[in-house]
Order: C-alpha cells, then structure tokens, then sequence
C-alpha cells in the first residue's frame, strides 16, 4: 500500500505543466512571488521519484532543475515558450522518501534572446544539487 503524501508547504500550489513528460515526474509546485520574496518551486520526493539506493534519482533532480524557468518573471511574463538551451547539474546530497525539495531560482543574466539562470535545489537549508542554465528568451511584452 503506498505511503500517504504529505502536503505542500503553506503559499505552495500546483504547477501546471504543459507537457506529459514533466507532469510524469511531478507534482511539482510554486509559491508565486510576493514583495519581499521571489518565486520559489518545490516537490515532495514520493516513492516513485526513489532509485535502487533509496534516494532521489537523479533524472528527477535534473527534470526539476530544468523546471526553475516557470519561476522567473523573464519567463512568466512572455508569451509563447522558452526552449531550454542548457541545463547541468552538480549533485551534492541525497534526497530521500518524504523530503520536500525546493529552489529560488535567480535570472544571473538577461539578454534580448536568452536568460541565463542559477538555483540551488535545497531540502530544509541543506543543499542537494545545484544548476545553471540557459533559456531561449520568448517575446516580452514591450
């Protein structure tokens, strides 16, 4: 029998998500920015997130790392989609059954065509992976 799933944190509702293959992972959720706090994402590592050693896979880590972008106002704030250009992950601590997994991801960089981006993953202060990346800019809104 599976186990039960703890909510999220209080401010954390679901993500929607547009494709198949990142609902597959999830669910994923965000605290939407407010005046004195950016965005931030998050999810609840279920069973179905673990690898043979018991922890986080980390396929899972980097679909989250890739997710950071519908956190950034660069990005929330265009229309049409912001391909990603790159993604890597540096993997620093496990992840384990239950833990909630959360990031503030932060635009490093913008130009008119890309957002370069940085976010650490943490569970409870403690860091678990860390990424940087680049996203192809979508049109904003002049």
């Amino acid at each position: 029998m599976p186990e039960p799933t703890l909510p999220p944190p209080d401010g954390f509702v679901p993500l929607s998500l547009g494709s198949p293959a990142e609902a597959f992972f999830g669910p994923f959720y965000i605290c939407e920015a407010t005046a004195d706090r950016p965005a931030r994402l998050g999810f609840r590592i279920g069973q179905q997130h673990l690898n043979d050693a018991g922890v986080c896979h980390g396929g899972v880590l980097a679909m989250f790392a890739d997710l950071q972008g519908y956190a950034l106002p660069q990005i929330t704030r265009s229309s049409g989609s912001a391909p990603t250009i790159s993604v890597s992950v540096d993997f620093v601590g496990p992840a384990r059954l239950g833990d909630w997994v959360e990031a503030t991801p932060e635009a490093v960089k913008v130009t008119r065509k890309m957002i370069f981006f940085q976010a650490v993953l943490k569970v409870e202060n403690e860091a678990v992976a860390r990424c940087n990346g680049i996203y192809k800019r979508g049109s904003v809104p002049a």
